[in-house]
């Protein structure tokens, strides 16, 4: 009997040792579990569109949203990505904030395209835009120079290279077709009414040359007086600034026609006056008739 008594305490024991155990290494499991857990968080700044796709509650479209708002410096910054503040709460025990470094170059290199076309802000920015863009015939230097990628002193080659029937116009104030489909956007051409104005002043030189074409000696005598005339525009003491100058006025300039006048605009800016010598045509002696009477300041 005693025998017997001792060997059902004995399996009861071990069996209440075995309970015991497993519950202990369960007990042990859930921090380890969760440390790994902790280890397999998504990184906001960092994660791949699938990756943030298999969190609870994030669709493709999120996913995108969350991508295009990087970087982030707290996970309730996913506000600004659209989240609700339920959505945000339930997405942080799974997700994490990486460093701020490394996240915007890959935002740069993979959504800069994404970005200004699919966020909400740009769009209604772009409306206004179009209701506010920029006259290549009328605006200002400071206007034009507000326009992404045209500095001060394509801005001045702009304003010298008026008027303009259309955007593309503007290669003739030397810039590139990339830079022209750039603007194009933001950028309009007033009505011709206003554009005529200047160009009136162009005719008489067309019409000049055929006068000098049939008669040769005839072509410096035409030349003599329109130095003559020009000089006379300039009041005593004035000088004509090289940088900023207009077509017309380098036009007043004794020796400098409309063909020299551009080719000084397309060859700024200058440090010196001495500088100008080294645009097409303009040799020693243009540049002693005229350094005078220029300046760069």
């Amino acid at each position: 009997m005693l025998k017997k008594t001792g060997k059902a305490s004995f399996k009861f024991h071990w069996f209440y040792g075995i309970v015991v155990l497993f519950s202990f290494l369960l007990l042990l499991g859930a921090p380890i579990a969760y440390v790994h857990a902790q280890k397999a968080q998504v990184d906001l700044n960092n994660a791949s569109q699938k990756e943030l796709e298999a969190l609870k509650g994030v669709g493709p479209a999120t996913a995108k949203k969350i991508i295009a708002s990087r970087p982030y410096k707290s996970v309730d910054e996913l506000s600004k990505a659209g989240l609700s503040t339920k959505q945000i709460d339930a997405l942080k025990p799974f997700v994490t904030v990486g460093a701020a470094t490394p996240a915007p170059a890959a935002a740069v290199a993979t959504q800069a395209p994404i970005a200004p076309k699919a966020a909400t802000a740009p769009k209604a920015a772009t409306l206004k835009g179009e209701m506010a863009m920029v006259d290549l015939n009328t605006a200002s230097e400071k206007e034009l120079e507000a326009l992404k990628g045209v500095g001060p002193a394509t801005a001045k080659k702009i304003t010298a290279g008026r008027p303009y029937k259309s955007v593309d116009e503007l290669s003739k104030a030397g810039l590139s077709t990339k830079q022209i489909d750039a603007v194009k956007p933001f950028v309009t051409v007033g009505s011709a009414a206003t554009a005529p104005a200047p160009a009136a002043k162009a005719a008489p030189a067309v019409t000049a040359a055929p006068k000098a074409a049939p008669a040769p000696p005839a072509a410096p005598v035409t030349k003599a007086p329109s130095v003559k005339a020009s000089a006379a525009k300039l009041a005593p003491g004035q000088k004509i600034n090289i940088n900023t100058a207009s077509k017309e006025q380098l036009d007043m300039l004794p020796g400098i026609g409309p063909v020299k006048a551009q080719a000084v605009i397309e060859g700024r800016p200058y440090k010196k006056i001495e500088d100008i010598k080294k645009v097409k045509g303009i040799k020693e002696g243009e540049f002693n008739k005229i350094k005078d009477v220029i300046t760069v300041e």
